[in-house]
């Protein structure tokens, strides 16, 4: 057989990879991403499969109907979880549901005072608060575990940032550790944004031992806790318990929360902030 030229080649890879996929082939390819990184949004998905947005949320729903996904604004979560420490990687969940992170992290910074004393917890919903608060020019001290964070909050002039020493978590930009409860316990600031992983009934949950105790060392540090979820993180309980409901003073979410869940943290006592987009 003669050997493919090499001016040949690309045009032969192109024309593989040009294509269709069958649609049980790009539901095993969704599947598959979902298995790896516990969450896809529609525009990583366009930019794998290279197919449009309405074949996607097409396949989105048919995997919905099959109980493997459970849908969100925008893209999708893995419904059931193999094991209760799994974490999605975290580019997967910081491009999960941006325009609802995005309006509750201008909705948590509308409400702070100029001059109050701020802890940023680490996460992506509250990586957005931390840019609305540069954006809207409020003056704070700010502390936080979250590398990113403190490099966004230092873009401000009126923003003093405090970074809690401690090490930095393999795969992310959150720093844990003895040194940063230790930190964290000589404080006592006026608000905290708390970040998490999931939210089911009544119960804020963690997949990491670490992740959760540094988030309870925080929640003793502030005088006022606020949690920051977009409405993907309610899914079913992790391996770490964070807190109860009864131990926070405000949810702030969007409007794509399940009605029971919301009815639940009302029913707690919560003040509850819902948000759109």
């Amino acid at each position: 057989m003669k050997e493919l030229a090499l001016e040949d080649r690309p045009r032969e890879v192109e024309k593989a990879e040009s294509t269709p996929l069958l649609p049980v082939q790009r539901r095993q390819r969704i599947a598959d991403f979902l298995n790896n990184h516990g969450a896809v949004t529609l525009q990583q998905l366009t930019d794998a499969l290279h197919v449009s947005i309405s074949t996607l949320r097409r396949d989105l729903d048919a995997l919905a109907e099959e109980g493997i996904v459970e849908r969100t604004h925008g893209g999708a979560i893995l419904r059931h979880q193999q094991y209760s420490t799994f974490e999605p990687n975290f580019s997967a969940a910081r491009d999960l549901s941006p325009r609802e992170k995005t309006a509750i992290g201008e909705a948590a910074a509308e409400a702070l005072i100029p001059g109050q004393s701020v802890i940023f917890d680490s996460g992506s919903t509250v990586l957005e608060a931390a840019k609305a608060v540069v954006a809207r020019k409020v003056e704070i001290v700010a502390v936080t575990n979250d590398v990113e964070i403190a490099q966004v909050l230092n873009n401000s002039p009126y923003v003093q940032v405090h970074v809690l020493g401690g090490r930095l978590r393999q795969g992310s930009n959150t720093l844990v550790g003895e040194e940063v409860q230790n930190d964290a316990r000589a404080i006592r600031a006026d608000v905290l944004f708390l970040g998490a992983h999931a939210v089911s009934e009544t119960t804020i949950s963690e997949t990491s031992t670490e992740v959760a105790a540094v988030k309870r060392t925080l929640m003793k540090s502030a005088n006022s806790c606020r949690l920051l979820i977009d409405s993907s993180k309610f899914r079913p309980r992790v391996f770490m318990t964070v807190c109860s409901f009864d131990e926070l003073d405000e949810i702030i979410t969007d409007e794509g929360a399940p009605q029971e869940e919301l009815e639940r943290i009302r029913s707690a006592g919560v003040k509850l902030t819902v948000v759109g987009k």
